[in-house]
């Protein structure tokens, strides 16, 4: 709590106080001794950085009894914000209604937003369209950029509310909508599936003289995307109508062929990319490469990973882990480790998935001792072993008839406080099944120490 009786003392007592002790060492730099009156930025801060909205009230209080200091819009924004944190719009709307007095002003845009997105939070619909009203009250004309803040909000809530919203509020009063109206409106038609009145927001704007530019386009391609095949087809089309796609069009339009297994296209697409100097991000080729990989086509998947590298595009360990992935599904798990090495020297760290497919790779092919190097050196470069790497090593031993060497694995995991699923355990029990050999007398014991952890488990 601020001792609001000693308002008038150096600056320093208020900054040194427990309430502030963080915010002092963060601002006492820019104070001086010889400089006692604060920035309003420095009391902006203090008064966000109160744990309650009474201290903030408080602290807002104290500042306006410093010699030489008067409040501004961006203290008053401030403490507004704190205010509707929690929810004291009584409070704020006071505060409100003192600032043509106290500083000569009305309360500016930022402050009505403020107050916008804190009724929004709060999900107080009804006094958010009555948002308007509250402006007007202070014999000024709400702006576009107050509209757009309560209609932003109307959306998120319902859509149907936020139309009727710019039909009759801002429309009706003959308020111009701006990009950022017809966008936000886009998002929430979109987010909603309602495709066929974007396309009727799209040709008003049209209609208008008003070009909808990419973020609007993009929008609707997004959505367009996820209705399926149709709908990907009519994004190509809308594509065709725009002046500016950009790299977030191409990752869109990319995703969508590849989820749809139609690689050609994928690839179409990524090489216009290429062309517009446009770099896939690392979703978008992580999409690529996989579906290269699912259809056996690692090598060019390759061909994609060193193009995107060399256009100062992002790789990261999952497009790695992807494309190693597509190698030992092709049973080239040599070549596959060559890539880790290769990721290694780039400066991007391997995970346990990456040794995990690695290691399912050399129990495929049946290259059991390099599995076992593999499962070695995870624990050399400090990579932990999970569940998945028990469980493939595991069940690749004993399938190829290691056994003793999948019991030995067995036991690691036990120490190690990992307890056998069910399903690691059915594929040992067969295996122990299939080898009758390796069942004799000597090897019974190991045989009970494994039922009686079933039964433990």
């Amino acid at each position: 709590m601020l001792d609001l009786s000693n308002s008038s003392k150096n600056l320093s007592i208020l900054f040194r106080s427990r309430t502030n002790h963080k915010l002092f060492h963060h601002q006492s730099r820019c104070i001086s001794s010889n400089t006692p009156v604060p920035t309003h930025e420095q009391i902006s801060h203090l008064i966000l950085d109160q744990k309650s909205p009474t201290e903030a009230l408080q602290t807002f209080r104290w500042a306006s009894k410093l010699p030489h200091f008067t409040h501004t819009q961006s203290t008053y924004r401030a403490l507004v914000h704190k205010l509707c944190t929690f929810r004291h719009f009584d409070t704020a709307h006071q505060l409100l209604d003192e600032m043509p007095t106290s500083i000569g002003l009305p309360p500016d845009d930022d402050i009505f937003v403020t107050i916008v997105r804190g009724l929004g939070r709060a999900r107080m619909i009804r006094q958010v369209v009555k948002v308007p009203d509250l402006v007007s009250r202070f014999k000024v004309t709400p702006t576009v950029k107050i509209y757009n803040s309560i209609l932003d909000v109307l959306v998120k809530e319902d859509i149907d509310i936020a139309r009727g919203f710019y039909r009759r509020k801002m429309m009706g009063c003959g308020v111009k909508g701006d990009m950022y109206t017809y966008g936000i409106l886009m998002k929430g038609l979109c987010l909603t599936n309602r495709i066929s009145d974007g396309f009727k927001l799209l040709q008003t704007m049209k209609n208008k003289g008003v070009t909808p530019n990419t973020v609007i386009y993009n929008t609707l391609l997004h959505a367009l995307c996820k209705t399926g095949k149709l709908g990907i087809g009519r994004a190509r089309s809308l594509m065709n109508e725009m002046v500016e796609p950009n790299d977030v069009t191409f990752n869109i339009l990319i995703t969508a062929y590849c989820k749809a297994e139609n690689i050609v296209q994928a690839l179409v697409m990524l090489e216009k990319s290429f062309d517009l100097e446009f770099v896939p991000d690392v979703i978008t080729l992580t999409k690529v490469i996989k579906v290269l990989c699912d259809k056996d086509r690692a090598m060019e998947a390759v061909e994609v990973l060193e193009r995107v590298e060399k256009k100062g595009g992002e790789i990261d360990v999952v497009v790695y882990n992807t494309l190693i992935k597509g190698f030992c599904k092709l049973k080239k798990v040599k070549a596959a480790v060559r890539f880790l090495k290769e990721m290694e020297m780039k400066g991007c760290l391997p995970n346990a998935e990456t040794y995990n497919v690695l290691i399912f790779g050399f129990c495929e092919v049946g290259l059991l001792d390099s599995a076992l190097d593999m499962f070695d050196e995870m624990k050399t470069v400090g990579i932990a072993w999970n569940l998945m790497t028990y469980d493939t090593l595991i069940g690749g031993l004993c399938s190829r008839g290691r056994i003793e060497d999948g019991y030995k694995i067995m036991e690691i995991m036990v120490e190690k406080g990992n307890v056998p699923d069910y399903v690691l355990w059915n594929s040992v029990v067969q295996s122990l099944a299939r080898e009758s050999t390796w069942l004799g007398n000597e090897n019974s014991c190991i045989v009970d120490d494994m039922l009686e952890w079933i039964l433990e488990t």
